[in-house]
């Protein structure tokens, strides 16, 4: 796995972690095994599956290792994953967090899906690109909340914020709902500590140090610890930017106020754009629960890397998956799909207007370029 440069520091870090995310492609963080090439198959024809958690349905979800139970904590960990389509690459995002050690009592789902309270009654069909199953997160343990409305990405970041003011907490983390997290089990044994054990020694290190610090990237935003003093600093997310190119605004806002961003490391995280077939595999072996670097885990890693792989190398763009559920015309709140991913894209690229508008500029490395705090919408 390659490591975020911590060494390089300060604003030239941050420039790096910015710019690369001007498209949105983000720093490629797991070794490429060697030998392996991508799939040609495009993550579209990925055969229809009701269920990929079969053992769940039975209820025996299965026991995670013992060594990634942290029982020391004292410390709040929430999680936050957002949610709008594809119910199978958000179960499998969090479950692979539950097997990663982090507590379920301590993981939020977003419903960001617009449906109001479909879910919740359970009025979608599973090929609804806008169903949840409420049923199975609460037999994980986890938590559901429901936005009042769909949000765009930097309105459900301002949710989070919010919420997490409400809660009176200091920070949060967040994730995607399209990565799958593994720990790294192939540290030697004496060293190793789950992806949460890690997560919760970086946060707890934060808050000793009691440094300027604004956010603590695990693999760039895909994990992310987030301090709510300084984005409260900052303004928070800009919403006419809905999209892409607000985290680009967002982040830059933060470093010309010197909030400090830096890259920290847990675990393995692998953005993806298809799920596994059967999520079990996330889990280890029954009666082999506490052993590490299994053949069962290397085989995961390479399944992982080339379903990450896939979905880079994808022709029709990484975020495919977004637009592959159109089933449950008729059911309460349905939309057409492809007319929905339309209106989304319409939404990106003014945005991507929006933060020329108010920057007069079009790229991302705000910092590189000498801007600072309060310039925008000043530059002619």
């Amino acid at each position: 796995m390659r490591r975020a440069i911590l060494a390089l520091g300060g604003a030239f870090i941050v420039f790096l972690l910015l710019s690369a995310i001007i498209d949105h492609g983000r720093p490629d963080i797991v070794q490429k095994p060697k030998g392996t090439k991508p799939p040609h198959k495009d993550p579209q024809t990925q055969e229809w599956q009701e269920e990929i958690f079969p053992l769940a349905k039975a209820g025996k979800i299965p026991k995670i290792n013992p060594r990634n139970i942290v029982n020391d904590n004292n410390l709040k960990t929430p999680l936050f994953i957002g949610f709008t389509r594809n119910w199978y690459l958000l179960e499998q995002a969090v479950v692979s967090y539950l097997a990663a050690g982090w507590p379920a009592s301590e993981l939020m789902v977003i419903d960001n899906s617009g449906v109001m309270d479909s879910n919740l009654r359970g009025l979608l069909s599973p090929a609804n690109p806008w169903y949840l199953n409420h049923t199975r997160l609460s037999q994980l343990g986890v938590a559901v909340k429901r936005t009042p409305t769909l949000l765009s990405f930097a309105q459900l970041q301002n949710f989070y914020i919010n919420y997490a003011i409400e809660q009176n907490w200091g920070y949060y983390f967040w994730s995607h709902m399209d990565v799958v997290v593994v720990c790294n089990e192939s540290e030697s044994s004496e060293n190793y500590k789950s992806l949460y054990r890690k997560a919760v020694d970086a946060l707890g290190d934060t808050l000793d140090k009691r440094e300027h610090w604004g956010l603590k990237f695990f693999a760039y935003d895909w994990l992310t610890l987030v301090n709510v003093e300084a984005v409260k600093d900052v303004g928070a997310w800009d919403t006419q930017i809905p999209y892409y190119m607000a985290d680009c605004d967002m982040y830059s806002r933060m470093t010309m106020r010197n909030w400090t961003q830096d890259a920290v490391e847990a675990g393995h995280v692998y953005d993806v754009s298809s799920h596994l077939t059967d999520l079990a595999v996330l889990f280890p072996e029954e009666g082999h629960e506490s052993e590490l670097n299994t053949t069962r885990f290397k085989d995961l890693k390479n399944q992982l890397q080339l379903m990450m792989e896939q979905k880079q190398n994808n022709s029709h763009g990484r975020n495919t998956w977004q637009a592959r559920r159109d089933g449950g015309e008729g059911e309460p709140f349905w939309r057409n799909p492809k007319g929905f991913e339309r209106g989304i894209n319409f939404w990106i690229d003014k945005g991507r207007e929006l933060f020329k508008l108010k920057w007069n500029y079009s790229e991302c490395n705000l910092i590189d370029k000498g801007y600072r705090y309060g310039e925008e919408w000043t530059r002619e």
